[in-house]
């Protein structure tokens, strides 16, 4: 009877053991572990892929690089400047004559340019970096613990100035710029309003500055479509 019993067991482990040799594997290529189906190419869930923004390409055919000047110089006195009303701005079209976004750490670049019809007018986007830091201080409850919190502001080295000079003699004819003893407006505009040939000097730190200069545009002064700023819209169409 024992001899039975074990020829039975036997018999149902060997059933048991080729069953399980018959599951069939599942159908299809599988999904590679840490992956989603879907099209290729395309994002999880179908979503289609992002689009990165695309540049605006600079201008800077239609004026002439030159060397910034020897500091220092001085600055034309107010008997220098002439007041002339302001200029109808949909009297002749502008065209850009520069436009770039350069980023500053304690550096200069500048152009000639030989102006016949005036005015020049420079717009600049000023974009600072800035500093983040924690602070705390003590609540004005007894049992409270000290408050933090984090203040960002411009950094202490970030600067940014344009300055336009006489190229004979460096004098200074106008200049603008951002923070030092300037304002802190991240939109500047520099207008030159007499015929004459202009060095036009830009320099800063820890600043990045998308900088367009525009003329009006005649036989002379050829250039290219005005951009539109980030930080405002130019004023002369």
């Amino acid at each position: 009877m024992t001899a039975y019993r074990a020829l039975v067991i036997l018999v149902v482990i060997v059933l048991l053991v080729g069953l399980s040799g018959c599951v069939a594997p599942p159908k299809g290529n599988p999904t590679p572990s840490g992956t989603q189906g879907g099209k290729p190419g395309s994002s999880p869930g179908g979503a289609n892929p992002t689009t990165l923004p695309t540049t605006v390409p600079p201008v800077t055919g239609f004026i002439t690089p030159a060397t910034p000047f020897p500091t220092p110089t001085t600055e034309r006195t107010a008997s220098y400047y002439t007041v002339l009303p302001d200029y109808p701005a949909n009297a002749t079209p502008f065209v850009a004559i520069y436009y770039d976004t350069i980023a500053f750490k304690q550096n200069r670049t500048a152009f000639s340019y030989n102006l016949t019809m005036p005015p020049l007018v420079i717009d600049m986007c000023i974009s600072p970096n800035l500093t983040t830091r924690t602070i705390w201080y003590d609540s004005k409850y007894d049992d409270k613990d000290p408050v933090t919190k984090k203040v960002t502001a411009i950094g202490p080295s970030v600067w940014f100035e344009v300055t336009v000079r006489d190229p004979a003699t460096g004098t200074i004819i106008a200049k603008e710029g951002f923070a030092k003893s300037y304002s802190v407006d991240t939109a500047k505009r520099v207008t030159i309003r007499n015929p004459g040939s202009y060095l036009i000097e830009f320099s800063g730190n820890e600043v990045s500055a998308e900088i367009q200069v525009s003329v009006p545009k005649t036989g002379e002064q050829a250039g290219a479509a005005l951009r539109n700023l980030s930080c405002s819209q130019p004023l002369l169409q």
